[in-house]
């Protein structure tokens, strides 16, 4: 099949519909820059799409989108556009943006993978996309690109070369993977686990599970799906009409780890008698990389190649990003929280060989409905008995609970620090940490305890006492 040509004005007008106003011959043969959200990061030539959130309305900054030289702007207002460019006036900024991804969806003749899961997931997003540009040419969403606005902005990004798009489909209830699913139309399908995430909106793991496997109905059967060894998968895969590939350290999986290591700062093992050697902490990353794999297979690359292109991995900012921190080891993994990514970043401080303390510093789990108290106490229970830690400063509306936890696991009272913000957490941290700690910062979006980290970048240097 002939690869799509670049999309032009006439191709965009075609698609959302909506009135064109311009001083002058409307320029319909003209390719369109890059889509720009943005008004601040509006570049020369870009398509400025004004969409409207819960706290800001782009349509307020279409003027400051043409100052910076936008070609042209998708407006929900009647607007006049400086001379030479364009505005196309729709009722609704974001239906139109999901009718273009479409229009864009239906010329792209390459490979487009989505993934999704409870813990994981962009991760293994962007082990796939590491594993496929090394010989082929594609893309992947940007950040966490992942909801009704960042998946058909994702999908924008394709090219008309483009071999391959990978795509992070995230979810907080019923219907959401679904209806992003018949947007993008995927041909290989990845679900990374199932795990006690947006229970406020799902209820259960098991809804969690119902509503991932909503990936797997959309695939057609010529397609794929490459899934985890989890339990809860398994209980949907039935949904999937595309033949699957599963991923796990069991011998029933089509592809299996063995001799797996996880030493500073490397993790290691073995596909068919292959060494991998990927530069991230922890194993818990296991399950990502083997999906990688697993794709890779699917467009046609052998383990050899696909070693070599992890083996250069850069981890994602925020996400188990060890960092050398006044002589301490900061754990910076402050991106996002669930109780299983909560356990998994334990095990990861309990298995480093540190002189020093280990600390965690959490914030609140986010979503997790009705069991939120259940879940924060279980949490602290996972700190002492988990990870063995010696000091627990804990963030946030939940941090009583937290506390709590660890104190009824063992851990002294003088050692558990509830806080209810992390601004407040700060003069402890400043008091507490010494060179040799091990210290690891984590809890939800919400939280920004990105915070805590920057905070800690600017206290002197205290020394250990002999």
């Amino acid at each position: 099949m002939m690869k799509m040509t670049s999309p032009t004005l006439h191709d965009l007008c075609e698609a959302i519909g909506g009135r064109l106003s311009i001083d002058g011959p409307p320029p319909y043969g003209q390719p369109l820059g890059p889509i720009a959200t943005d008004s601040r990061r509006v570049n020369q030539g870009d398509l400025f799409w004004a969409l409207r959130g819960p706290s800001y309305d782009g349509n307020d900054y279409v003027n400051e989108a043409f100052e910076r030289g936008a070609a042209g702007a998708i407006v929900a207002r009647p607007t006049a556009p400086p001379a030479g460019r364009w505005a196309i006036e729709v009722h609704d900024t974001q239906p139109a943006l999901w009718n273009w991804a479409q229009s864009k969806r239906r010329r792209f003749t390459g490979t487009l993978i989505a993934v999704t899961g409870s813990v994981g997931k962009t991760t293994t997003r962007q082990m796939i996309h590491t594993v496929l540009r090394r010989h082929l040419k594609g893309t992947a969403s940007p950040r966490n690109y992942n909801n009704y606005f960042g998946v058909p902005l994702s999908m924008l990004a394709v090219e008309p070369d483009h071999d391959y798009a990978v795509l992070e489909l995230g979810a907080s209830s019923r219907g959401e993977i679904a209806a992003l699913a018949d947007l993008c139309a995927p041909k290989i399908g990845v679900i990374t686990h199932v795990g006690d995430a947006h229970l406020g909106g799902f209820g259960s793991r098991r809804g969690v599970a119902e509503a991932k496997a909503e990936l797997l109905a959309s695939l057609p059967p010529d397609g794929h799906a490459v899934l985890v060894d989890d339990p809860f998968v398994r209980r949907v895969a039935g949904r999937c009409r595309a033949p699957i590939a599963w991923v796990g350290r069991g011998t029933g999986n089509d592809v299996m780890a063995d001799e797996v290591a996880s030493v500073g700062g490397q993790l290691e093992f073995q596909v068919a008698g292959c060494p991998f050697r990927i530069p991230v902490w922890g194993r818990h990353h296991l399950n990502a990389a083997l999906a990688a794999v697993a794709v890779g297979r699917l467009l046609g690359l052998d383990l050899p190649e696909m070693a070599d292109a992890l083996s250069d991995f850069n981890p994602v900012p925020m996400r188990c990003e060890v960092l050398d921190l006044r002589g301490a080891t900061v754990i910076n993994d402050a991106y996002n929280a669930n109780p299983a990514s909560m356990r998994a970043a334990l095990e990861l401080v309990r298995d480093f060989d540190t002189s020093g303390r280990r600390i965690i510093v959490c914030g609140d789990m986010a979503e997790l409905g009705d069991e939120s108290t259940w879940h924060h106490f279980r949490l602290g229970r996972d700190v002492v008995t988990v990870c063995g830690a010696d000091l627990l400063i804990a963030c946030g509306q939940f941090a009583r609970p937290v506390v709590d936890g660890a104190r009824a696991a063992g851990m002294p009272t003088t050692r558990t620090i509830p806080c209810a913000t992390p601004e407040e957490a700060l003069p402890y941290l400043g008091q507490a940490i010494l060179p040799g700690d091990v210290v690891l910062v984590k809890g939800s979006r919400s939280m920004n305890m990105e915070r805590v980290i920057e905070a800690f970048r600017c206290y002197p240097r205290r020394r250990r006492s002999a």
